[in-house]
């Protein structure tokens, strides 16, 4: 496998796997309960991060219960809050449209999470509440990570005793982490027997020297030749000089020709022709036969003008410029119609992002994450307003991402997030 992992690749394998396992669940079920999701996969940390997602969404339904008409902050309401919250998370339920995504996201964390889990504890950081790293903040993640988890107690570990520090801080430390990843193998199997795992999210495995020396056919000649074993070296004894014969070489022998040979005539070359001067007659430029023609034109009407064709002229003026006050109007309507157009209410965000435009927001506002990207829409979608939808990406996308806010790409996808809430 390449040193970066194919994200694309890590995308399509998490729809197929997560419509696998819907087609097989929601054939029997219309909805899904919480102890159903923790027996759903035969991969368990697929099932302990969709709880994860769960929990988020919990939480985001809390902190929306808040009003300006009433004192959410009362001790006796916070504890009511958390009571009903309580009930609430005992009796999840969710339908197969609501949860396939969630599953979607879950089997791609967990693919990144085996194959580059320092890929996987970045985006966790770059998620974090008000971008920092806490004690508090790392019990939760801990809860629902099994693999490769020994990245949140060293992080833990290097705060020593600081209240917190900056996911940037915390991402570096991760890139200076050793990590002893788990063999990726046990768990692809478990995926393979749902779905077939693509020759781009399997690992290569990396070959000795001791089996390439091992194996002729694979092996270099220095490889083979210099690992055998060197012979003792002997005296070399030379082979006795052989004299070879004399060679007995013949006179060469001398042909006399005494037949006459007549030299070449001269012939004399034929003179050449004088050269003749030729005089070749240019014409006038064009522009000047155009404007002698015109000036002609000119001087001829000018001496034959009648009131007749005046009349006729002065029609034809005001022809010329009705025409062109028409040609006005139109424009002005067609750009009114334009407008109107791009101002429009659409229905859903991601349906009025065209495939360049996903490209370019991929790429240039999230990293190139697409699935940072489609969490980031299905956010969006919830808000209730432009206001809200506004304050979310510049309080959590902006400072993740470190967005060049006055970018084009940026304005671009704040005026689409604009005409979703028009």
């Amino acid at each position: 496998m390449s040193n970066k992992l194919n994200l694309s690749a890590v995308e399509r394998y998490s729809k197929a796997y997560a419509a696998r396992v819907c087609d097989e669940f929601f054939a029997q079920n219309n909805t899904i309960s919480g102890k159903q999701i923790l027996s759903l996969c035969n991969v368990q940390q697929v099932n302990l991060l969709t709880i994860r997602a769960l929990f988020e969404k919990w939480q985001g339904d809390t902190q929306r219960l808040r009003s300006p008409y009433f004192d959410f902050t009362a001790p006796e309401v916070q504890q009511a809050l958390k009571n009903f919250m309580n009930i609430v998370s005992q009796f999840i339920s969710v339908k197969r449209e609501q949860f396939e995504p969630l599953l979607v996201d879950s089997v791609g964390e967990t693919l990144v999470l085996i194959l580059e889990p320092q890929t996987f504890y970045k985006e966790l950081m770059r998620d974090l509440p008000n971008f920092r790293f806490t004690q508090e903040n790392a019990a939760p993640l801990t809860k629902y990570i099994q693999i490769n988890k020994q990245v949140i107690p060293g992080l833990v570990e290097k705060l020593n005793g600081k209240e917190f520090v900056f996911a940037n801080q915390a991402m570096t430390w991760i890139d200076e982490m050793p990590i002893t990843a788990e063999s990726p193998e046990k768990y692809l199997s478990l995926f393979a027997q749902k779905v077939a795992i693509p020759d781009e999210l399997v690992p290569s495995k990396a070959v000795s020297v001791s089996e390439v020396i091992g194996n002729p056919a694979s092996a270099s000649f220095f490889d083979l030749e210099l690992s055998k074993p060197i012979a003792e070296e002997k005296s070399y004894t030379p082979p006795p000089a052989v004299i070879p014969p004399p060679v007995m070489i013949p006179e060469p022998k001398i042909q006399e020709y005494n037949a006459y040979v007549e030299p070449p005539k001269y012939v004399e070359p034929p003179k050449p022709e004088p050269v003749r001067e030729v005089v070749i007659e240019r014409p006038a430029p064009i522009f000047e036969q155009k404007l002698n023609s015109v000036t002609n034109k000119v001087n001829e009407s000018s001496y034959d003008k009648s009131p007749a064709k005046e009349i006729e002229e002065m029609r034809l003026n005001e022809r010329l410029a009705s025409e062109q006050k028409s040609l006005n109007d139109q424009t002005k309507a067609n750009r009114t119609i334009l407008d109107h157009h791009q101002n429009n209410r659409i229905e859903g965000i991601n349906s009025a992002i065209s495939l360049n435009q996903r490209f370019l927001f991929t790429n240039n506002l999230f990293g190139g994450n697409i699935q940072a990207f489609s969490h980031a829409l299905d956010e969006i979608e919830l808000c209730k307003d432009f206001g809200e939808a506004k304050e979310l990406i510049l309080k959590k996308y902006v400072p993740r991402y470190l967005w060049d806010i006055t970018g084009a790409e940026a304005e671009e996808f704040i005026e689409i997030v604009k005409r979703r809430f028009n």
